[in-house]
């Protein structure tokens, strides 16, 4: 099966029938952590460290799904932010839904690495200070005794 992520959602024509649940439960398979209610939608919650983390998130996944013509219902309590997917016009499931839970999964992936990086960065700068400061503060000692 192609990466969802990769494909670009497409409008569903009039009279599109919602996705089978054979069809919903293969294309789960690929974004295997959200959920699938009554087969009419999917929905995933993600946690933030800080509410303001949550919102954030919530803008590119805004902008996300301008780009891709395909909005999802989004739910902000505190720090935990909640994704519903569904095809309106059909009523429930499409391939559509599928590929931005696959994208919002993906964007969030890749923010988990970049702070990781960033933090890690972060560490080692603030020892480098430590030890300029340290270095500093014994040169200073020497001189003066």
């Amino acid at each position: 099966m192609a990466n969802l992520a990769a494909k670009k959602c497409v409008p569903c024509e009039a009279g599109t029938p919602p996705l089978q649940e054979e069809r919903i439960l293969e294309l789960l398979k690929e974004v295997p952590t959200w959920e699938v209610k009554e087969n009419k939608h999917i929905e995933k919650t993600f946690k933030f460290k800080t509410f303001l983390e949550g919102i954030y998130f919530v803008d590119r996944v805004a902008n996300l799904a301008e780009v891709e013509g395909h909005h999802p219902d989004i739910h902000i309590r505190y720090r935990k932010v909640t994704f519903e997917l569904t095809t309106h016009n059909i009523k429930g499931l499409s391939e559509n839904d599928f590929i931005m839970a696959s994208k919002i999964d993906w964007m969030y992936k890749l923010e988990e690495k970049i702070e990781k990086v960033v933090v890690k960065k972060l560490v080692t700068i603030k020892v480098l200070i430590v030890l300029v400061i340290a270095l500093i503060a014994l040169l200073l000692w020497q001189k003066l005794f």
